[in-house]
């Protein structure tokens, strides 16, 4: 296996899919606030992100398929290859079909208006949730092609999924804008429904190509349930974490601060979220690559790869500090319209994305040998802490947004500091680094 060459179409690929797709993220994102208006916009962010929990609601069996399904591949072994992803598909239906129930009884239990701290009306409210959880939840059971595509090492090709999702997205806000009226409805409809079709196409076209691998009601496997599970139940604890840390803060804002005030933050986060996603089209392909490496004790390799990281983690800093001092100006540019955006919310969310970034060096390496009991133990510590101290910091120092996000920073912090030293002691153990 020529590792370089398979890092190289994956992250170039990836790289080009993900630029267009930020282009049309970045135009997209001007074009939806204008319809829904700050409001809107920021109810909708804040929903959005809540229901999108759903997708870490997999008992982590996803990231558990994405590595047993890479060892299977790496072997050679279909037999088994076929089975993981027919008892996978079997437990997220399953376990889709209770999240729908809970989710719908919740729905309509929670006043939500309250929750959101916003006027529109309840009933508005309650139909987009139910809708838009609906479609998310169809949308997670479609959305394991991803797994299969990382695991065989075509990572690149979840970033064409992704573009290709995008661009119908782009094309559906300029619908909505000149056809439709100011309605929620309408945007959960098409964001929902563009997700689902999507998943259709890429599921059909990846077991096109890979029929040997096909899922079928026999091959599921109780055996198999238990060994995904295995290493799923320490994913699913940092996922149910991570839900706690990443997909709180808007809810948080809204709540406290109203939604307008989301706005402020989300355009901001999506701004520096650039530098997370190009991290991400480096990251993704090594999973596969880092198990195949680990299972073959090609460890002079993984130790080369993560010094290389390291080595880029430096260009990401100067491209943090260059987004600091120029964000002002380009998101004037971008959005065209004044927002009122704090430099201390700035400078926060540049410290949040590198810790964030230099502890996806690491975490990827780990995740993908299994090793992942102490992380899940940092990420218990820091849902712990994230809720509380970001409301303190909200409410004590009257840091408004700025404190949700710092809040964040504390809770992920110990990640960034304490599994480089996991690591180094891994490959020392193997006399490699």
């Amino acid at each position: 296996m020529n590792r370089k060459k398979i890092i190289f179409k994956n992250v170039s690929l990836g790289v080009f899919y993900k630029i267009i797709n930020m282009g049309i993220v970045f135009t997209t994102i001007p074009l939806l606030l204008n319809y829904l208006e700050k409001e809107q916009y920021g109810i909708w962010v804040t929903l959005f992100s809540l229901v999108n929990i759903v997708f870490f609601m997999d008992a982590g069996i996803g990231n558990g398929l994405k590595t047993k399904l890479s060892e299977a591949l790496s072997l050679r072994n279909f037999k088994l290859a076929k089975s993981y992803i027919s008892t996978t598909y079997i437990s997220i239906f399953l376990i889709s079909f209770i999240v729908l129930c809970i989710g719908i009884g919740l729905i309509f239990v929670i006043n939500l208006q309250e929750l959101f701290n916003t006027t529109i009306p309840e009933n508005e409210l309650k139909t987009v949730l139910f809708v838009t959880l609906f479609l998310v939840i169809t949308s997670f059971i479609l959305n394991l092609y991803k797994s299969f595509y990382y695991a065989n090492q075509q990572a690149s090709k979840v970033e064409l999924a992704m573009l290709i999702y995008q661009i119908a997205v782009l094309i559906s806000v300029m619908l909505l804008l000149h056809f439709f009226p100011r309605k929620l409805l309408f945007v959960a409809l098409f964001y929902g429904c563009l997700n689902i079709f999507v998943g259709i196409i890429f599921t059909i076209l990846f077991f096109k190509k890979n029929k040997e691998i096909k899922p079928a009601i026999a091959s599921f496997s109780k055996k198999k349930v238990k060994d995904l599970m295995g290493l799923s139940l320490a994913f699913f604890g940092i996922q149910l974490c991570m839900i706690v840390i990443f997909t709180t803060d808007n809810l948080i804002i809204s709540n406290l601060l109203g939604p307008a005030e989301v706005t402020n933050y989300d355009v901001v986060y999506k701004l520096f979220q650039v530098v997370i996603i190009i991290s991400v089209i480096v990251q993704d392909p090594l999973w596969a690559l880092y198990t195949d490496a680990f299972q073959k004790k090609d460890f002079e390799w993984i130790k080369k790869t993560i010094t290389r990281l390291n080595k880029l983690f430096v260009v990401f800093v100067f491209i943090v500090l260059g987004l600091f001092f120029a964000s002002k100006p380009i998101i004037k540019i971008w959005i065209q319209r004044e927002l009122q955006i704090p430099t201390v919310l700035i400078l926060f969310m540049s410290i949040f994305v590198l810790i964030r970034v230099y502890g996806v060096i690491y975490m990827t390496f780990l995740n993908s040998i299994g090793k992942v009991k102490l992380q899940l133990w940092l990420y218990i510590f820091g849902a712990i802490i994230n809720i509380p101290l970001s409301i303190y910091l909200v409410k004590t120092f009257d840091l408004g947004s700025s404190g949700v996000i710092l809040g964040t920073v504390f809770s992920i912090l110990s990640l960034s500091l304490i599994l480089p030293i996991q690591t180094y002691k891994i490959l020392k153990k193997n006399e490699i680094y």
